[in-house]
């Protein structure tokens, strides 16, 4: 008689499709995406983690991509979670920026679906509202806070996708970093000697380090363009 051993390791026992709900079938995929491998959302994997089979996964989600984005929003919404709007809008500004990326790099593989897409639900309504709520704060017509709020999110969309690219690629980032910096050593400094001279530097910076340094740019440039001086 069989028994409900795989290699040795004790299976999960397969869930009635009935027993599904979008919340669960959500959960796993958190648990499976917060591993850093390009491949961790196959509806395979989700059933095997959630002991059902792959097919049952369809009467909750269309398709993948309806899942997926449903999965993006949730994360979105995660980062959200304890944020209050304070006094000074560039500190919101920034906490909202700063709180939305930590969330998606907990979950590189839907960092990078999440870069590219408008999920369309509660979530994204959530952080769209706040942002624009800071940009009223901070004195701006509601067109113009719009065109920020897109600039922002997309700046923070953007380099979030790169940043979560840089966690799937592991090591092998590293040693691009070093490449660079050795392949710039072999180079005449005569002929470049701005690049040869800053690459260690340029190589160096760290990539939260980095973002946050783009984010502080991007931040006194809006308040440039009220003729204010940012709050640090």
């Amino acid at each position: 008689m069989g028994n409900n051993t795989d290699n040795g390791s004790e299976m999960k026992p397969r869930r009635r499709a009935q027993g599904l709900n979008r919340e669960n079938i959500l959960d796993a995929c958190l648990h499976l995406a917060a591993d850093a491998a390009t491949d961790t959302l196959s509806f395979r994997k989700i059933g095997k983690e959630l002991g059902a089979d792959p097919t049952a996964l369809y009467r909750h989600f269309a398709d993948k991509d309806e899942l997926l984005l449903a999965l993006a929003d949730r994360v979105l919404a995660m980062g959200m979670e304890g944020y209050e709007q304070g006094p000074y809008w560039e500190v919101s500004l920034q906490e909202l920026l700063l709180r939305a990326r930590a969330s998606f790099l907990r979950y590189p593989s839907v960092a990078t679906l999440a870069a590219l897409r408008v999920t369309r639900q509660e979530g994204e309504m959530k952080f769209v509202e706040a942002m624009l709520a800071v940009l009223k704060l901070a004195g701006f017509e509601p067109r113009e806070a719009a065109l920020i709020h897109r600039a922002c999110a997309d700046f923070m969309l953007a380099w979030t996708g790169f940043s979560a690219g840089l966690l799937l690629l592991g090591e092998k980032s590293g040693e691009d970093d070093r490449a660079w910096v050795a392949s710039y050593a072999k180079v005449p400094r005569a002929d470049y000697p701005l690049a040869v001279a800053s690459v260690g530097v340029m190589a160096e910076v760290q990539d939260d380090e980095n973002y946050r340094f783009a984010m502080g740019l991007m931040i006194d440039g809006i308040a440039a363009r009220l003729g204010k001086v940012r709050i640090s």
